[in-house]
């Protein structure tokens, strides 16, 4: 089995481990793209040892973070496609011709990745904070909170119950608003590719956002990480800024 990490133009050579824990790698290259790759054991690396082995976290993950350094010691070297782990052929010939037959594709997204990292602007909600804030951004809760200020004792304890429940409606909307305004500062900062992630999308994690930018543009991301910061710690929300990485989020476009 031919166990394929990346897509690039040059034959590098990684100074890391394959995922057979030796630095032997070879190349396939056909009409001008070339891809990196480790000879397994066909019978290690069947479909059905794969099956059996799905859940043995020990195995996935060493498999998962060899692969991962592979791809980022490339990734130093020259443009890449990044391919995800368990990328399998059955044979060098299968590999060039899937090379021949997608060459054009492969070198498009050679040429829109090359010089480029993705990072990621995690977007972390305080909840307290955030409920608290909502108030502030949405017409409806501010409406009920004046309300509420200017009421009898009484009606001001219904009106809260209220506005705790209208809260949590606006909730989500409101949360979409922020990553989509988030997103277009980075937009309009750096003109350059994002792909932002919803909790339903991250099985509800943090929502995130996902930037491509020229490698000399660190030092621009940084700084508008720190005025990002600055700008949404009143209504508890920290950005946690990761990377570089592999384009793994901007490969399939």
């Amino acid at each position: 089995m031919i166990y394929v990490y990346a897509i690039t133009r040059d034959a590098v050579t990684p100074d890391t481990e394959g995922v057979d824990q030796t630095r032997r790698f070879g190349f396939a290259s056909s009409d001008g793209v070339s891809a990196i790759f480790t000879a397994v054991s066909a019978e290690a690396f069947s479909q059905e040892e794969i099956d059996r082995r799905a859940g043995d976290l020990e195995w996935i993950g060493a498999i998962g973070y060899r692969h991962q350094a592979v791809v980022q010691d490339v990734m130093k070297k020259t443009a890449l496609v990044p391919l995800r782990a368990f990328t399998l052929f059955s044979s060098e010939e299968a590999l060039r011709s899937y090379l021949h037959e997608n060459a054009s594709m492969l070198n498009k997204a050679l040429d829109r990745l090359d010089g480029k990292q993705e990072w990621t602007l995690r977007v972390e909600i305080d909840p307290q904070r955030w409920s608290e804030a909502l108030v502030s951004r949405v017409d409806r809760l501010r409406a009920l909170q004046n309300e509420i200020d200017t009421a009898s004792a009484g009606k001001a304890f219904l009106l809260r119950k209220k506005l705790d429940d209208e809260k949590k409606r606006a909730s989500h909307d409101a949360e979409q608003a922020l990553v989509g305004e988030i997103e277009q500062v980075v937009l309009d900062k750096l003109a350059c590719e994002t792909v932002s992630e919803t909790r339903e999308r991250r099985d509800g994690a943090f929502p995130q956002i996902n930037v491509l930018i020229e490698r000399d543009e660190e030092a621009k991301l940084q700084e508008l990480h720190a005025s990002l910061m600055d700008r949404y710690a009143s209504e508890g929300v920290a950005l946690a800024l990761s990377g570089p990485w592999p384009p793994y989020t901007f490969a399939g476009s």
